[in-house]
């Protein structure tokens, strides 16, 4: 188990055009290609000749999971190209058979490349499981490039929220709720530092800009293995969105929901939303209320839900916990962020 920690802290990434084509050319493994129709048919057709199986992912239930890994043939290897939908069911697959696993994100929209617990979705939450370790995380930017930029933008909202998180963590430490370690806290903060210095580039989707992305995702997940938790970048702004998802009743590109929980609980918490602003705008990360599918209605109701879900969820301590946030004050807040008339602010 230590060396599999190690190598989880210190994940094998290969970033550059073409290093998918060039780790399948590589292999002589029987592999199982995990993938979604979009980006199946942006992979080099070698690749889907190669495999044993195709399997294309469309749920994360649990349910489902198991009945894929049921219904797969023998391999000896397991390939994710795609989402974090997809990156989870490979995991998943991989954890499952002990098999050997690549990662290929066909988006940096969110993390679940570089890290090691599976998502799964159990009585319409989500839940993790197992631990698994990627042989490699194969960022080809010449498919990364060919996804909607808007889903790459996405990626700096996964990251943003070590700006709400570490707030939290802080005040669960203060509160006797949380023990914090001051130099993972400086460490995280570091990464937001440098994300924000990139958030020009994260806009313009430049390679460069994929490998920040990826890259400060590692970090992070470095991090939360090594506290054991991730309330060095997962906080308010994340039960904000996971609440949200059940309110509304369908899910979101990750980054983007997370952006609009960060400014909002930025704001609740009194924690310069203006630089969580700034760095969204910069990137050019859409998280306006048309671009999720909600209404401010369904934001006013995950608001005022947000104690008692939390509550029953059991979550680490946050801003929710001392904030009152009754309707009329749900909706103030509501209307700092996203005043009426417009959708963004």
């Amino acid at each position: 188990m230590e060396d599999l920690l190690r190598r989880a802290q210190d994940p094998a990434l290969r970033f550059g055009d073409g290093v998918l084509a060039s780790a399948v050319a590589a292999s002589s493994a029987r592999f199982a290609l995990l993938s979604q129709p979009a980006p199946a048919s942006a992979i080099d057709s070698t690749i889907r000749a190669r495999a044993s199986v195709e399997r294309m992912i469309g749920s994360l239930a649990e349910a489902d999971l198991e009945t894929l890994e049921r219904n797969l043939p023998a391999v000896e290897l397991v390939l994710g190209v795609g989402g974090g939908m997809v990156m989870d069911a490979a995991k998943f697959v991989a954890w499952r058979r002990g098999l050997p696993l690549l990662l290929a994100p066909s988006v940096v929209s969110v993390d679940a490349c570089v890290t090691n617990t599976v998502a799964v979705r159990r009585n319409d939450t989500i839940a993790y499981e197992g631990f698994v370790v990627a042989e490699a995380i194969l960022v080809d930017f010449d498919l990364i490039r060919r996804a909607p930029p808007e889903l790459n933008r996405a990626g700096v909202g996964d990251l943003l929220s070590i700006h709400t998180g570490l707030w939290d963590w802080r005040l669960g430490a203060e509160r006797g709720r949380a023990v914090l370690v001051p130099e993972v806290a400086a460490r995280a903060a570091a990464i937001l530092d440098r994300v924000e210095a990139a958030a020009d580039e994260i806009g313009r989707v430049t390679d460069a800009a994929i490998e920040t992305i990826v890259r400060a995702y590692a970090e992070v997940n470095a991090l939360c293995l090594e506290v054991g938790h991730s309330q060095p970048e997962e906080g308010s702004e994340h039960y904000f969105a996971y609440h949200l998802e059940a309110v509304a009743g369908h899910g979101f590109v990750h980054g983007e929901v997370i952006g609009l929980g960060t400014v909002l609980m930025a704001t609740l918490q009194g924690n310069d939303p203006d630089r969580a602003r700034r760095i969204i705008e910069r990137a050019r990360l859409d998280w306006s209320l048309r671009r999720l599918g909600v209404d401010r209605g369904q934001v006013l109701e995950a608001l005022v839900g947000l104690p008692a879900f939390v509550r029953s969820a059991g979550l680490p301590y946050s801003v929710i916990d001392q904030a009152s946030i009754s309707r009329t004050e749900a909706g103030a807040l509501l209307r700092v962020v996203l005043p009426e008339g417009g959708v963004r602010p």
